[in-house]
């Protein structure tokens, strides 16, 4: 049998990435290295996330809030129940169109060339 392995938030904390409160799940050091990664994200009310693209592919999964999403140059309302695929160099961000609730989501990427170089 194996062990479970429990990560809080507490523990975790979270730290101030891509204009947004930011919480990394995956790769998990001495736990697990899927061939992708993860992250909670959260935009506080009335802000959005920093403009980029990556060479990876990437989910987001919207769990609470409300907002929009930019995805080169188009806009689109999204909310809690969301779900958003973004193919490899799409230039994104998230708005949280709120000025009372955070909008909270859940990262998903893999792909990434050298990623897929080691068979990860």
């Amino acid at each position: 049998m194996g062990t479970m392995h429990i990560r809080t938030e507490r523990a975790d904390g979270w730290t101030d990435e891509y204009g947004g409160a930011f919480r990394r799940l995956y790769p998990w050091k001495g736990v697990a290295a899927p061939p992708w990664g993860g992250a909670f994200m959260k935009v506080m009310p009335g802000q959005q996330s920093i403009p980029h693209d990556h060479d990876e592919e990437e989910t987001f999964i919207f769990i609470s809030g409300s907002g929009t999403i930019t995805v080169d140059g188009e806009t689109s309302p999204v909310a809690g129940g969301d779900v958003v695929y973004l193919p490899r160099f799409s230039r994104h961000f998230v708005n949280n169109t709120s000025q009372e609730e955070e909008l909270a989501f859940l990262c998903v990427w893999w792909g990434a060339p050298e990623a897929d170089a080691k068979g990860a």
